[in-house]
């Protein structure tokens, strides 16, 4: 979403353009209208970069959980056995 605003506020004045972020997924364009207005547009052009995105996070989401859970378990393992001696 940052991206897209961006793109957005990242135009040079009334031109008319077309950009692209997120590896040609995310798109801004601005055209002019018949009364002479400008017209914007936004939105996904290509879906699949957000697809893999979307499943590279959730990868790293979850090996995080799991190296955390992993720690925890550790720490606490090392605590019971402070205790005993």
């Amino acid at each position: 979403m940052a991206a897209l605003f961006i793109l957005m506020f990242s135009t040079d004045g009334d031109k008319e353009i077309r950009r692209e972020t997120l590896f040609g997924s995310l798109f801004f364009e601005t055209q002019e209208t018949a009364g002479g207005a400008l017209g914007v547009e936004a939105g996904v052009a290509n879906p699949t970069a957000l697809i893999v995105l979307f499943f590279v996070f959730a990868v790293v989401l979850i090996f995080a959980q799991f190296i955390y859970r992993g720690l925890k378990n550790r720490r606490e393992y090392l605590i019971k056995e402070m205790s005993r001696s």
